[in-house]
């Protein structure tokens, strides 16, 4: 049965809201741009972060990027930051949810969702072209299009692990 786009989209959403009120640990902050992957942050269950592990970065939200420490860390990791000083007061959204809708041995499609206090402001989907080592869609906002590279990146580690 194929679903259409809006009940995939309300699906995931519920989901992962669901999710979210048994864990509270499942988005990441817009403004953080990932580095690297940080294998020292103690976050738990790191695989069911929002990127699929614990990164290192830069905080995105002002001007100036600045280096966040090891415990603002865990919340541009986690995201709904309302705690952080850099996060600015207007903003289009509070936090960035990625999942995997298809996947084959040709293509990965990549669902994201914008979150402002909660609730879904925007969606769409992003695909990767898993034999040209491309993207075939990306998204409009270059951080947001980064996180999704990134949480591309630890999906499939994990699966080669498992299956490798």
């Amino acid at each position: 049965m194929l679903l259409s786009e809006k009940t995939r989209f309300t699906a995931l959403w519920l989901l992962s809201t669901i999710s979210t009120v048994i864990e509270d640990r499942t988005l990441a902050c817009p403004f953080f741009f990932p580095t690297e992957r940080a294998h020292d942050i103690a976050l738990p269950h790191p695989a069911r972060l929002p990127l699929g592990a614990a990164w290192r970065g830069v905080c995105q939200a002002r001007s100036e990027q600045s280096a966040p420490n090891s415990q603002e860390l865990q919340a541009c990791n986690l995201g709904y930051a309302h705690s952080c000083a850099r996060l600015p007061e207007k903003r289009v959204c509070d936090a960035v949810r990625f999942g995997v809708v298809t996947e084959s041995i040709s293509r990965v499609a990549i669902q994201f969702v914008l979150e402002s206090q909660h609730l879904p402001v925007a969606h769409g989907h992003l695909e990767y072209d898993r034999l040209g080592h491309m993207w075939a869609s990306v998204h409009p906002e270059p951080r947001v299009q980064h996180m999704a590279e990134c949480f591309l990146r630890s999906y499939l580690e994990r699966r080669n692990s498992v299956s490798g």
